[in-house]
């Protein structure tokens, strides 16, 4: 048997150091902009994954275990310990299905960084200049070993958002608590054992998938807090001949993902979801919406539909019969039936009634994908094939809100209000708003004051 060396580059040393310095001075003028929209965009989601059954079970289960009062959930807006804040908002965040992806590490970081972040932000009555440096910090380490990994890490069956996400929420949470770079190391380190999520909830749709995204952000802020408390973790956790990339993938490359470190922030390649599904699916429902726009289609005149995709998708996203709301995420037959029922691609959570709505299962069979290896991974074309003759189709090779073409400030706002609507007055959400694109002069503790007073306004 023979045991693999660890990596010449001390690349645990490297991130923890980078993160335990970065400041909001530091930041490109692009790159704070883009980290106030993901900040937007996720706490839109966890306010609206607030009213969620997931949200809501998660918060069912920490109240049974008690805790000191020290942030926020965004479910019965009652004060529980930061770390389980973090938890519990996670899931609240990731439940909605419209969170943030960055695609090159295969992860969802804004389910795990923004709600730690904002819980230890909370606490620690955080400044709004470190709330985006912290949250910077954090997309940075789950970027950079996301990349690292990917994909042999997925195809061993990790799911990225539990396993990088952590090391990302540890790194935004210790830059709030003021770890220096030998510190934020052992906090990895920590993190290194805490890192974790299995795909097998990709094959049924059960929520361990949703759980992930909240352990990783209560593992985060936990890791911090045991490293100031006196714990210690490995300083090589993530290079070690034992350690995180040794581990969990058959293949990776260190020197590749930090090629340009130092250089480019992470934070810029992630991009956003404009409406409901998976980033596998995404390309499929802009295609179906643009054929309906631009066609002047009714969608009752529709027969067959076809949507070729990379074969990754046509095998990970094309039940046709989804039994859970993960899986209807999932499906890119049903997120194609979604929009053919709504005439244009959604922007708010589901439910059990919309999963089961006949006017969507009706459609399922009609649906068919099929694998090209051609299509970009991300890429779609869908056919329609019409009922009198005709026959229509529509390719988007990469989908609106992807890193290539961002939403932009006033996008974000206006996807903020389609999806908190529900949840408070408009005046409470145009508060939210503006403490968030004035979050520098505004201070943190403004945005958790907006955070609670939407929720009380609904």
């Amino acid at each position: 048997m023979t045991v693999a060396a660890p990596h010449a580059r001390a690349v645990t040393r490297e991130l923890a150091a980078f993160a335990s310095c970065l400041r909001y001075e530091d930041l490109p003028a692009a790159t704070v902009d883009m980290t106030r929209r993901l900040l937007l965009d996720g706490i839109g989601c966890m306010l609206v994954g607030g009213r969620g059954e997931h949200g809501l079970n998660a918060t069912a289960m920490v109240r049974r275990l008690g805790g000191l009062p020290q942030a926020v959930l965004m479910t019965d807006l009652q004060p529980a310990s930061v770390r389980d804040a973090a938890f519990v908002n996670g899931i609240c965040l990731y439940s909605v299905g419209l969170n943030d992806v960055h695609k090159p590490a295969g992860a969802h970081p804004g389910g795990c960084i923004v709600p730690a972040v904002l819980a230890v932000g909370e606490w620690q009555r955080s400044s709004g200049a470190d709330l985006l440096a912290a949250m910077a910090a954090g997309y940075e380490i789950t970027g950079r070993i996301g990349r690292t990994i990917r994909p042999g890490h997925r195809e061993r069956g990790f799911h990225p958002t539990g396993t990088c996400g952590t090391f990302g929420a540890a790194v935004g949470a210790g830059r709030l608590l003021g770890l220096d770079a030998s510190a934020m190391a052992s906090a990895l380190g920590i993190a290194g054992s805490q890192a974790a999520g299995l795909y097998e909830c990709h094959h049924d749709g059960t929520s361990t998938m949703i759980f992930h995204a909240g352990r990783a952000a209560q593992n985060g802020v936990e890791a911090a807090m045991l490293q100031q408390a006196g714990f210690t973790g490995p300083a090589t956790v993530l290079e070690g001949s034992k350690g995180f990339f040794q581990a969990t993938s058959d293949r990776f490359d260190i020197d590749a993902a930090m090629q340009d470190f130092g250089r480019r922030f992470e934070i810029d390649a992630t991009s956003f979801r404009p409406y409901f599904g998976c980033n596998s699916t995404l390309a499929a429902s802009g295609s179906a919406a643009h054929l309906l726009r631009s066609s002047h289609i009714d969608p009752a005149q529709i027969g067959a539909i076809t949507a070729w995709c990379h074969p990754v998708v046509a095998q990970d996203n094309a039940d046709g019969d989804p039994q859970t709301l993960l899986a209807a995420r999932l499906s890119l037959p049903f997120n194609i039936a979604l929009v053919l029922l709504h005439g244009d691609v959604l922007s708010r959570d589901l439910d059990e009634q919309t999963m089961t709505d006949p006017r969507i299962r009706v459609r399922l069979p009609d649906i068919k994908v099929l694998a090209d290896r051609g299509m970009p991974r991300y890429g779609c074309r869908v056919q329609m094939q019409l009922k009198d003759g005709r026959c229509v189709e529509h390719t988007i090779a990469e989908p609106r809100g992807s890193d290539a073409q961002p939403l932009l400030w006033t996008d974000v706002v206006e996807k903020f209000h389609r999806l908190v609507a529900p949840v408070g007055n408009l005046q409470s959400r145009n508060d939210v708003v503006a403490a968030v694109e004035n979050l520098e002069s505004a201070g943190g503790e403004a945005l958790s004051r907006a955070l609670q007073a939407v929720c009380v306004a609904s």
